[in-house]
């Protein structure tokens, strides 16, 4: 299923293979890098965000709606900022997470906000969801904070996700402001 949303001043779309460089930007900046779950070293040149890309790619057509992973486009000069995902969480692969990664020079704009709230609607709406959930190293204050401007609920902290200790949050379809 492709995947095309619009917000205000975002677009959500697929991946796409012209989007290796700007997505180095993303998963090659060491301040992204260090708090993404599972822990994965940080990209460091094209052809690897490449390979990955590809992969990203030819992943997404096997994923049982809502899950998969897109890229977050600002519509004012067509720039990919940021990646979004929803995935299961291990390790039972019940729960559905919803994650959100933007360059460091787009942050504080409230990107990941909107481009979120926007993800979230359309899982809600089109998947069989009833709740998401959102994780984050306890020290990542800018994660956090997005959980929170989403209306996600803190429930706790735990280390059965990814063998890290994460904060966890929920958002329930009930709960969703839209």
């Amino acid at each position: 299923m492709t995947l095309s949303l619009q917000t205000d001043r975002l677009l959500i779309r697929d991946w796409e293979e012209d989007d290796a460089e700007a997505a180095l930007e993303i998963y090659g900046s060491a301040d992204v890098a260090q708090w993404l779950s599972p822990a994965i070293d940080q990209v460091t040149d094209v052809a690897t965000m490449s390979m990955i890309l590809t992969a990203w790619i030819e992943a997404q057509p096997n994923f049982v709606v809502p899950a998969g992973r897109w890229a977050v486009v600002r519509r004012d000069d067509n720039e990919v900022i940021g990646g979004l995902l929803i995935r299961l969480l291990p390790p039972y692969e019940e729960d559905l997470e919803i994650g959100w990664q933007l360059r460091p020079s787009a942050w504080g704009n409230g990107f990941a906000t909107e481009a979120s709230k926007a993800l979230m609607g359309w899982a809600f709406k089109t998947g069989d969801v009833d709740e998401l959930f959102a994780v984050a190293r306890p020290n990542n204050k800018r994660a956090i904070g997005a959980a929170r401007r989403l209306g996600m609920e803190w429930v706790g902290e735990t280390d059965k996700y990814y063998d890290l200790n994460l904060q966890v949050y929920r958002l329930r379809a009930s709960e969703f402001g839209g």
